[in-house]
């Protein structure tokens, strides 16, 4: 006789099932990230595209962009064989704060006297400040796990939304002023997350035991191809139809940051409360989805057709850097190189793309006859890349971000045998010792009944390779290196 036994539904590390449990497993300690991310995204949102009148500063935007670039081309050439020690993060914490603050007085002096102009000066000081300034929250990231990254990610691009969406009702004069303080304040936040970590226990650097195998390393560069055609559709959105500046209402650039915002709240709902999962294809659909959109209006001729379509794009790249970053985090963690060099390599790559489609639009559109043309390349860039993320991938057995998987949605718990209720709470007891998940501890009842990793991949609604990793992570947790070495741990332990 067989009984269903009472499964959680929730991975604590992931899924949590409640907005209670959410802010509980969540929430404390490291609630400060949000404000330290959340006032750099504001930084970079405020002096790169500006919060009061336009969708960015126009080639200005793109001459800060092309210097940022350098810098990381820079970076990415000092380290590509070695890590990050600590002096190193010392000198990006400091270069940040100091070029971005540099970049805030410059702003303030044209912006009182304007009889001397430091715009050029501004410009590349801060894009030089910003390399450190956000590359530091890179190393805050690369050390949580994955549900935690992806929540501090999107939650801080919300509260910078939030921000920006009062900042664009204040006076130019008193968010300049409030602008000297951001950088400082940000470093702060972060050497206080990063001291929470510390006193957490948590590693260095939180690696995963599976690192992608060559057979990944196609669909990896795939999809950084596809990050880079994504990044020049946007340049190329944004400048059309001859690379100047488009103008938004501050009505239009407040209805843009609310639907960002509630956006990322729907989604971390979606994922981390409810435990739908995250699927780099379905938010690329989405993002592409945005982007037809434009394309469509910017096509039609109507009248504010422009300004529509620029809404469109403006979305469209805020919501980009949500799979731009959790992609970084997500290569870096299951990768040998540091994930800050994998920043380097797809952050500084998709803007020196984006900088390159606003360089053609100036150089190519005021020539031709039709703006049509243009439209019309967009479209071809939209296809090539919706492509090479969506077509299906039959040697993936994980997929990318398989970490932020959905729970299966009516899971009926694994079959014991009746009368083993000692065996169940011993389990749940063993699970707690050793810090395994819900999920684990289920993984280590069906192999105590003796079923093969098929059977438990079938119980579970889980691939294979998916049973495989967390086994591994099993093993690791409990410090042993075969299935008969957990049984034998099981059996001594006392509970």
């Amino acid at each position: 006789m067989r009984k269903r036994s009472q499964q959680a539904d929730t991975d604590p590390d992931l899924h949590t099932g409640s907005f209670a449990d959410f802010k509980a497993v969540f929430l404390p300690g490291l609630s400060i990230a949000f404000f330290g991310m959340g006032l750099m995204r504001l930084w970079y949102q405020y002096n790169f595209y500006n919060l009061h009148f336009s969708a960015d500063y126009g080639y200005v935007t793109v001459g800060a962009n092309i210097v940022r670039v350098g810098v990381i081309a820079l970076l990415l050439f000092l380290s590509y064989r070695t890590r990050f020690s600590h002096g190193a993060h010392s000198i990006f914490v400091w270069s940040g704060l100091v070029l971005m603050t540099l970049s805030g007085v410059f702003y303030l002096v044209d912006l009182f006297f304007g009889t001397v102009t430091f715009e050029v000066a501004r410009f590349v000081v801060g894009g030089m400040g910003l390399v450190g300034g956000e590359i530091i929250w890179v190393f805050f990231l690369q050390r949580l796990k994955p549900g935690e990254a992806f929540l501090y990610a999107a939650g801080g691009l919300a509260l910078s939304c939030f921000l920006s969406l009062v900042a664009g009702y204040l006076s130019a004069e008193v968010v300049g002023i409030l602008n000297l303080f951001i950088p400082a304040l940000s470093v702060i936040a972060y050497w206080q997350s990063m001291a929470i970590l510390d006193k957490r226990g948590d590693p260095a650097v939180a690696k995963c035991d599976t690192v992608y195998t060559d057979r990944y390393r196609p669909y990896i560069l795939q999809l950084v191809i596809a990050f880079f055609l994504y990044a020049l559709l946007l340049g190329l959105a944004l400048g059309y139809p001859d690379g100047r500046i488009r103008e938004l209402s501050q009505t239009v650039r407040s209805v843009h940051q609310l639907l960002v915002i509630a956006c990322i709240v729907f989604a971390v709902w979606w994922v981390l409360v409810r435990g739908r999962g995250f699927r780099l294809s379905t938010y690329w659909g989405f993002e592409n989805a945005i982007m037809i959109a434009c394309i469509g209006f910017l096509m039609s001729g109507w009248p504010g057709s422009q300004e529509i379509g620029t809404f469109f794009a403006t979305n469209a790249i805020t919501c980009f850097y949500i799979p731009l970053v959790f992609f970084i985090y997500l290569i870096g963690r299951h990768s040998r190189r540091d994930t800050a060099l994998v920043y380097g390599i797809v952050y500084g790559g998709s803007l020196l793309a984006m900088s390159i489609g606003r360089i053609i639009v100036y150089v190519v559109g005021p020539t031709l006859d039709h703006s049509l043309w243009l439209l019309i390349c967009m479209a071809f860039v939209v296809l090539i890349e919706m492509v090479l993320v969506l077509r299906p991938q039959p040697q993936i057995t994980q997929p990318l971000a398989y970490e932020l998987k959905a729970l299966p949605r009516h899971s009926p718990g694994p079959l014991v045998e009746e009368g083993v209720a000692r065996d169940h709470g011993t389990l749940d007891s063993f699970g707690e010792a050793f810090g395994l998940s819900a999920l684990e501890v289920d993984i280590v009842r069906l192999i105590a009944q003796g079923r093969s990793r098929g059977v438990i991949a079938k119980q579970l609604s889980y691939s294979e390779n998916t049973v495989r990793n967390y086994t591994r992570n099993i093993y690791r947790k409990v410090g042993v290196h075969s299935k008969q070495d957990l049984l034998d741990a099981l059996d001594r332990f006392d509970g």
